[in-house]
């Protein structure tokens, strides 16, 4: 193979597979400098400190409407044993 035909711009196959290696790694460093560029800029919301919100105003009506909210195992106990069924909440 010559060098200089169009079709065949490398002497070996050898050459050709360096070219395609270091273009991949060429790639692979300007996709991380790529996604590395942009950076969240910081939030002004005050950081969460646990234990200082209390329960939602969702939370409480549906505890007003619904009793405590029980998970169904215990509302299909409750309904067997009682023979009326449990109101179900759905979110």
């Amino acid at each position: 193979m010559k060098k200089n035909n169009p079709l065949h711009p490398f002497a070996s196959k050898k050459d050709a597979r360096t070219a395609l290696n270091q273009s991949n790694a060429a790639r692979v460093v300007a996709q991380f400098n790529i996604n590395r560029r942009y950076k969240r800029t910081a939030s002004e919301k005050k950081a969460y400190k646990p234990g200082n919100i209390g329960p939602s105003v969702i939370a409480t009506a549906i505890k007003e409407h619904y009793g405590r909210i029980i998970p169904r195992r215990s509302r299909k106990y409750i309904a067997k044993v009682g023979g009326q069924p449990v109101p179900k909440f759905y979110s």
